[in-house]
C-alpha cells in the first residue's frame, strides 16, 4: 500500500449504518452500569403486588380487562414510560454531545446524524424492554384473579399494551434526541413538555387539533382502535340458557278433538 492510499484510508470515515451499530452498542454498555436499573427488579415485584392487592380488592361489578388497562395506562402509559425514556435518552445523549466525548469512541472522525441514532435506538431498545416487564408485570397480578375476568384472563391483552408502550418509548426517546441535541438544559424542557404541554393538553376536548401535537393522545388512539380489534375478535358469548317447553296434555288430560271412541262429543249422539 501506497502513502497516499494509507492516508486515503485515513480519512475515510466510517458508513452511516457502522457508525450507528457502534453508537448504540457503545450506549448499552454505558447505560448498563447505571444504578438506576439495579431498582428495576425491586419495582417490578412492587408492580406486581400492587395490581394484585388491587385486583383482589375490585368490586363485583369491575371486570378484569378494564382494571388492568386502566392501571396500565395511567401508571406505565402517562408516568413510568414518558419520564423513564425521556431522562435515559437526555443522560445518553447530552453529555456526550456537548463535551464531543462520543468523537472518541472511534478511530476517525464522524458525524453527528448516526451517533444520534445509534444512542436513539439504544434508549428505545432498553424503555421497550422496561416497559414491557412493567405491562407483564401488571397482567400477571391482575391476572392471579381470574374471577374477575368476564371472557378469560385475554393474553392477547397484555401483548397489546407492549404494542402501545413500545410505541410510546420509539416516540420519547425521539423526542429525547431533539431536546439534547438541541438546548442546555434537555431535562427541563423535557419535563415542560411533560407537564406544561401533554398534561394541560390532555384536559382540552377530544377534537381540539393541539392534541395531536402530544405523544399520549396519539397512544390511546391506537390503544382504543386495537382494544375494539381484540374485543371483536372474541368469540361470542353463549346463548342464554333456554326456557323449558310447556308441556302438552299429559294421557289423562281433557282437550278438545281428542276426545276417545267412548266420549261424548256433538255429532256423535243417537237419535
Amino acid at each position: 500500500m501506497t502513502t497516499t492510499e494509507a492516508t486515503r484510508d485515513v480519512h475515510v470515515a466510517p458508513g452511516v449504518l457502522q457508525t450507528a451499530i457502534e453508537s448504540a452498542r457503545q450506549t448499552l454498555l454505558l447505560l448498563r452500569y447505571r444504578r438506576f436499573f439495579w431498582f428495576m427488579p425491586p419495582l417490578f415485584g412492587a408492580m406486581f403486588l400492587f395490581a394484585y392487592v388491587v385486583g383482589g380488592r375490585a368490586h363485583d361489578s369491575v371486570d378484569g380487562a378494564h382494571l388492568y388497562s386502566v392501571i396500565a395506562w395511567w401508571g406505565l402509559g402517562t408516568v413510568v414510560v414518558p419520564w423513564l425514556t425521556l431522562y435515559l435518552g437526555v443522560q445518553a445523549l447530552h453529555g456526550e454531545l456537548e463535551d464531543r466525548t462520543s468523537q472518541y469512541l472511534f478511530l476517525r472522525p464522524v458525524r453527528r446524524t448516526p451517533l444520534l441514532l445509534g444512542k436513539w435506538a439504544a434508549v428505545a431498545l432498553v424503555g421497550c424492554g422496561v416497559a414491557c416487564a412493567g405491562a407483564a408485570a401488571l397482567y400477571l397480578g391482575v391476572a392471579a384473579h381470574p374471577d374477575i375476568w368476564s371472557d378469560g384472563t385475554e393474553p392477547a391483552l397484555l401483548g397489546t399494551f407492549c404494542v402501545v408502550l413500545s410505541l410510546g418509548v420509539i416516540a420519547y426517546a425521539g423526542a429525547a434526541a431533539f431536546f439534547a441535541a438541541s438546548f442546555r438544559r434537555p431535562l427541563a424542557w423535557a419535563a415542560f413538555f411533560v407537564v406544561g404541554v401533554q398534561m394541560l393538553t390532555a384536559n382540552l376536548p377530544v377534537s381540539a387539533g393541539l392534541r395531536r401535537l402530544t405523544i399520549t393522545d396519539p397512544l390511546r388512539r391506537v390503544l382504543l382502535r386495537r382494544r375494539l380489534a381484540c374485543c371483536a375478535a372474541l368469540p361470542p358469548p353463549p346463548p342464554p340458557h333456554p326456557c323449558p317447553r310447556t308441556q302438552g296434555p299429559g294421557p289423562g288430560s281433557i282437550s278438545p278433538g281428542t276426545q276417545g271412541p267412548g266420549s261424548l262429543s256433538p255429532g256423535t249422539l243417537g237419535p
